[in-house]
């Protein structure tokens, strides 16, 4: 037994040894000091496209034991937009020790630019056509690119078989929290299926106020229900106000030789300056 008890004594000293060894060998090593990650600005600038590096342009990092340890810092998130073009960028950096440290500012897309809507048919029909527009009004995001899956279309005024001017409500917004909204008018009109039809290059333009639009430009071609061209033909309404914010219509008529009229629309939304 007393071999037993001395035996038991020597293992229990070597082990609190061991432990008294390994635990101030830690205490001794331990780093206590947090990283540090200054940044040189409350804000920077840079296009929509940046990347990583360049939205880390002027962020440093620093570590009482590790020193410069800058290549270590990532871009943890960027928000949405708390303004228009705005977001804030976290950053992040870990030391040797797996202290993490952040920062953050704001960031200032110069190039960004809502989301726009474009038109590629156009939005007068025929009575007794089948009334569909939403293969024909389509929206596009400069960060996302086409971004239809996320518009949303109204009519709140339109009236199923009936002739008149009604509304389309556009509404889009984007992974960024910008929404953008547009009101297109919509045409019902009361003549036959095989009236000649208009085609334009676009349907709809942004013009900004004050600036110049020449409506011949956007004339693609004009052809009755035989494949005839009228293009020459073609009469074009332009009562357009260049001062005036909002939306507007240029009107294309065309008339065949039975007399049968065609008629499109070009949209032209004038923006604010």
């Amino acid at each position: 037994m007393k071999i037993l008890r001395i035996t038991v004594i020597v293992i229990f000293v070597a082990v609190t040894a061991v432990f008294l060894r390994t635990y101030i060998g830690e205490k001794l090593n331990y780093d206590e000091t947090i990283p540090v990650i200054p940044v040189d600005s409350d804000i920077i600038e840079v296009s929509f496209r940046a990347g990583d590096e360049e939205l880390k342009q002027g962020v440093t990092a620093t570590d009482g034991k590790d020193g410069d340890i800058t290549d270590k810092v990532i871009v943890e998130s960027v928000s949405a937009f708390i303004e228009k073009g705005v977001c804030k960028v976290n950053y992040a950096v870990c030391d040797s020790d797996n202290h993490v440290s952040t920062a953050s500012r704001k960031v200032r897309y110069t190039d960004y630019t809502s989301p726009e809507f474009f038109i590629t048919d156009s939005t007068c029909f025929s009575l007794y056509d089948s009334i569909d527009v939403s293969q024909r009004i389509h929206c596009k995001d400069c960060i996302e690119g086409n971004i239809d899956r996320k518009m949303i279309l109204t009519s709140p005024d339109y009236v199923a078989a009936s002739t008149g001017i009604f509304t389309i409500e556009a509404n889009v917004t984007n992974n960024k929290g910008d929404t953008s909204t547009l009101s297109i008018p919509l045409y019902v009109e009361d003549r036959p299926a095989y009236a000649p039809t208009i085609k334009l290059r676009e349907y709809l333009v942004y013009l900004e106020q004050g600036g110049t639009l020449n409506p011949k430009k956007y004339l693609s071609s004009a052809a009755d229900t035989e494949g005839v061209n009228l293009t020459s033909k073609v009469r074009i309404e332009n009562k357009l106000d260049p001062s005036k914010e909002g939306m507007q219509s240029i009107h294309y008529y065309v008339t065949d030789d039975r007399g049968v009229e065609g008629h499109t629309v070009l949209n032209v939304y004038v923006t604010g300056k």
